[in-house]
């Protein structure tokens, strides 16, 4: 698995999604964004887990978080509501959300959302696009199967980085 020193080495409070990370993933798509990036937040309510990411994800966005040449702009979705995700560039899956994984590959397909989570069997099962962990190294993965159901490309630069599975 490769390190991503290259992409920043800010570090998350616990387990909680690395949100600089996700903003500089963000910035390798292709195209590239431009503008503001309207992002979900995907939670389920009454999942202690889930809300608490799901928290963090807005304070590290704030009123907004720089992603290249775009701004990332969070809302959060309950679960429950995402049989569309049209309007999205970008899903924040947060944990706790297993059993809905496969609605919300599903939705992101549609509208041809990048998914990213903290989970990494989202990525692994190719229900979500991007893995972002944290530990004693960063590292992303990359499901090229969810990549391209979603219609979800990426720089050559960024996949010298990343681990793709």
């Amino acid at each position: 698995m490769c390190g991503v020193a290259a992409l920043g080495s800010a570090t998350p409070l616990s387990a909680e999604l690395n949100v600089p990370i996700a903003a500089r993933v963000v910035s390798f798509l292709q195209p590239g964004p431009a503008g503001t990036v309207a992002a979900a937040i995907v939670f389920e309510p009454g999942n202690a887990a889930s809300e608490a990411e799901a928290a963090a994800i807005e304070r590290a966005i704030g009123s907004g978080l720089a992603a290249g040449r775009s701004a990332i702009r969070a809302r959060r979705v309950p679960v429950g509501a995402i049989g569309s995700l049209a309007g999205f560039r970008l899903a924040f899956v947060t944990t706790g959300l297993r059993p809905e994984h496969a609605g919300i590959a599903a939705a992101a397909a549609r509208s041809s959302v990048l998914t990213i989570s903290s989970d990494p069997a989202c990525v692994q099962t190719a229900r979500c696009v991007v893995g972002i962990t944290s530990g004693p190294k960063t590292q992303i993965i990359v499901n090229r199967a969810a990549a391209r159901a979603a219609n979800i490309r990426f720089g050559s630069a960024f996949l010298m980085l990343i681990k793709e599975i």
